[in-house]
């Protein structure tokens, strides 16, 4: 397999792992193609999820189609850099390992139009419309044809097609509201949280974010701590933040950001909390998060 090139992801949802040491036997499902992620996630205990996180295990995940670089194979496992995901870690884009089999090649198509999976899960359908394969919210398509309720997409499988109910082509940034993102992550309300989760098979915090400004064509950093370098500076006063301000809080004063969420009004904010629990809209200040906010920022204007 050749390195320094372009693949893509070709299951649903691939998880990148810090090193191809860390899955456990409770994680074969999370590695096989085509991947299980409702057997592995279903199967996984309180602290098996917590020690996602706790020991460094899973550094984050890319969606069917979602380009990466691969640096490096060993064994059955590929070093690689999801390019779409920018972060700290490498200008290129957020470093981990994936299965090998879990890849494959990129091939072009020349197509000027783009679909985004607007459904909380979509189905990707043969040419006769039989299902093919189930992919997430936030799944992009270079697309062809549209049809009457349904539109060609190429995917890492050739040719397919996909109901017209449950994408959105892109739309232009400069028709973007600040609030729309909100509107995006309530339907994701009562989602368990996942450590390094980037699908709507489970969202950690800042993948969470990341998913709801993507969903209205803003791509920022994949992590908390490179989220808050993005956009404008805003007062911790909260009258005056915005709906779709994000919030950032850390455990004690001079520690790195630990968490963030979206601001939702009244008092209110959206956000992907921890292992255990769910996807949620809380009020801030009688939360265990207000003695911790550090940081406002304004990803629009």
């Amino acid at each position: 397999m050749p390195v320094n090139e372009r693949w893509v992801c070709a299951v649903s949802a691939a998880t990148v792992w810090s090193d191809p040491n860390s899955p456990r036997l409770v994680d074969l499902p999370a590695l096989n193609y085509p991947v299980q992620l409702e057997k592995w996630l279903a199967q996984l205990s309180f602290e098996e999820r917590l020690a996602l996180s706790d020991k460094g295990q899973i550094q984050t995940q890319i969606l069917y189609g979602e380009s990466v670089i691969i640096d490096e194979v060993v064994g059955d496992w590929a070093k690689v850099i999801a390019c779409r995901q920018p972060s700290r870690k490498d200008p290129r884009g957020y470093p981990g390992w994936v299965p090998l089999v879990q890849l494959s090649a990129a091939k072009k198509v020349h197509t000027e139009e783009f679909v985004r999976v607007s459904a909380r899960k979509a189905w990707v359908l043969e040419k006769s419309g039989d299902p093919f394969l189930r992919v997430s919210f936030n799944t992009i398509f270079p697309c062809g044809a549209q049809q009457a309720d349904r539109t060609h997409i190429w995917t890492p499988h050739g040719w397919k097609l996909i109901s017209n109910a449950d994408v959105k082509r892109f739309k232009p940034i400069e028709e973007l509201s600040c609030d729309k993102p909100l509107t995006v992550g309530k339907q994701f309300l009562g989602l368990p949280y996942l450590w390094g989760g980037m699908s709507a098979w489970g969202f950690d915090c800042s993948g969470f974010i990341f998913n709801l400004w993507k969903a209205c064509g803003v791509l920022l950093p994949r992590d908390a701590s490179d989220q808050e370098k993005t956009g404008i500076p805003v007062s911790l006063n909260q009258t005056e933040w915005r709906q779709g301000d994000l919030l950032f809080f850390r455990e004690e004063e001079d520690a790195i950001v630990s968490h963030v969420g979206m601001y939702a009004g009244n008092g209110q904010m959206l956000h992907a909390p921890s292992t255990g629990k769910s996807v949620e809209q809380i009020q801030l200040a009688s939360s265990v998060y207000a003695d911790k906010l550090c940081r406002v920022r304004r990803v629009c204007k």
